[in-house]
């Protein structure tokens, strides 16, 4: 018998990482081992085991490895989406916003860092945006997203298997 379709478990995962990271609060989540990266992963897998019970079978740790994988990559080009369009926005620099605190509290910034700092600032008021920081952020979404969301969607699938054996 076939499987049923991997894509809307997908969807789910991608929206359930998207949403927690997106809202203020919620975003709090990634803060603990990026919760809220694994629960998309997790949310994505606990759905296909679902759709799988209508079939008599069980998610695979291969299946849901993959379904956590997309997820990852497809919530990573959204939220670094995301990330550009509310830059392009706003109309201020976070760069000297950055600057301006680290002064108010008395923390010394290493010139190299300070000089890291300014060219980052330059390029906000020079385009609106980092590019270096935009992909910066977009490679290292790359590598969390996928990671974590694959990991939550294993436990996931280790969980969903323990409960369906009982």
């Amino acid at each position: 018998m076939q499987p049923d379709n991997k894509l809307f478990p997908v969807i789910i995962g991608t929206f359930t990482m998207t949403f927690i990271a997106l809202f203020p609060i919620l975003n709090l989540l990634n803060l603990l081992c990026c919760a809220g990266i694994m629960a998309g992963g997790f949310a994505g897998v606990f759905y296909y085991s679902r759709q799988l019970l209508k079939t008599g079978q069980t998610v695979s740790s291969k299946d849901g490895g993959m379904i956590g994988i997309l997820s990852g990559v497809l919530s990573a080009v959204i939220i670094s989406g995301f990330g550009l369009v509310f830059s392009l926005f706003s109309s201020q620099n976070p760069m000297n916003e950055m600057i301006n605190t680290f002064d108010s509290i008395g923390v010394d910034i290493p010139p190299t860092a300070y000089e890291f700092l300014e060219k980052f600032s330059n390029e906000f008021n020079e385009h609106g945006y980092s590019p270096t920081l935009t992909i910066f952020s977009f490679i290292t979404n790359l590598i969390i997203y996928p990671l974590f969301g694959s990991i939550g969607a294993i436990i996931g699938v280790t969980v969903l298997k323990k409960k369906t054996a009982v």
